[in-house]
This record gives C-alpha cells, sequence and structure tokens, in this order.
C-alpha cells in the first residue's frame, strides 16, 4: 500500500486546530475536513507521530470525560433516571443500546458468514466459489474501514477475519469425493 508509505505532514497550526475540534466534540472526520485533509491522511499522521496521536486521544477524552461527569451529576438525581439510561446505551451500546433498526457489527459478520456458507453450498465450481470468497473478503474490508472510520475508538481493531469456504469435501468417501470433484468441472 503506497499511501501508507507516503508521510502526511500536518503543521503545527493544523495539530493545534485538530486539538480544539476534537476538544468541543467533533470527531475525526470534521476535523480532518477543517483542516484540509482526508480521514485516511489524519490516521496516517497519528501513526507517523504517537505524541500527535497521544494528544489526539487526550483531547476525546477530555471532552468525554467532561460530559460524563455532567451526566453522573445529573444521575445522582433519581427524577433524572434518563440520564444513567443515556450514559449504559452509550458506554456499552452492544449491551443496553436500542436496537430497532441497527444492525451491530456482530450481527453483521453472521450475517456473512451465513451467507458464504450458503455460496459454498450452492456453487459447485471451486474457481467460482473462490472468486466469490474474495469479492466477498472485499466488501467485507470496506465494511469494516467504514466502522473504523465512523468510530474512532475501533481504529485499531480488526473486527473481521477473511471469510474462507467450508471444506466441501471434508467427511466424503473417495467415490463422493471423487463425484464432487467431477461436479466443479
Amino acid at each position: 500500500m503506497l499511501c501508507h508509505l507516503v508521510p502526511i505532514d500536518l503543521t503545527d497550526e493544523q495539530k493545534g486546530q485538530v486539538f480544539g475540534i476534537l476538544s468541543v466534540g467533533c470527531d475525526w472526520q470534521t476535523a480532518a475536513d477543517f483542516v484540509g485533509c482526508s480521514l485516511a491522511e489524519l490516521r496516517r499522521a497519528m501513526q507517523q507521530d504517537s505524541a500527535f496521536a497521544a494528544r489526539v486521544r487526550r483531547s476525546e477524552a477530555n471532552v468525554e470525560l467532561m460530559h460524563m461527569r455532567i451526566v453522573q451529576e445529573s444521575a445522582t438525581d433519581k427524577k433524572n433516571w434518563r440520564a444513567s439510561i443515556w450514559w449504559l446505551e452509550r458506554r456499552s451500546p452492544e449491551r443496553f443500546a436500542r436496537r430497532a433498526g441497527v444492525v451491530t457489527a456482530r450481527q453483521l459478520k453472521a450475517f456473512v458468514s451465513i451467507l458464504v456458507d450458503i455460496f459454498s453450498e450452492e456453487v459447485r465450481d471451486a474457481g467460482d466459489r473462490q472468486r466469490l470468497i474474495a469479492s466477498f473478503n472485499r466488501v467485507v474490508a470496506s465494511l469494516e474501514q467504514m466502522l473504523r472510520d465512523s468510530q474512532p475508538e475501533w481504529a485499531d481493531e480488526s473486527i473481521w477475519q477473511p471469510l474462507t469456504p467450508p471444506d466441501m469435501d471434508a467427511g466424503l468417501t473417495d467415490d463422493e469425493a471423487t463425484d464432487s470433484a467431477a461436479l466443479d468441472q
């Protein structure tokens, strides 16, 4: 990937603007747009400059902490129970968030795995099957990047593993494996 080799040089002024934008609660995309770079370039600058990356994360943490203090103070009054619900929904969305119309990364991965299993069973030609799986892996990689871009704290985590079809000939007798190989041709 050539783009990872090209250094991105943000000026000190641009870096300061990034910190300021993040410190009021804006996301990385807004910061990147404001300083005139792409989200990928901002990520690359953080990868190349650990001190910059640390200050970005600290800026995000400070604004989050400020808001969490306000929510915690509000939640101490029992009539403000909604503040506690809000905090739980945002702190652990997989466990507490409303699910209407929302698909989690885990659900999406399970769905894609089911599709791969179906195609692996239905597509008899091994070459076609491998091309289809490769196409799925490209789509999944794009989805993973979109998830990372929308959730900066996921930037260094891999949600997906490359998909592989199940071994179609596992457990077959020699005659059945020969018949299966004949179908692939």
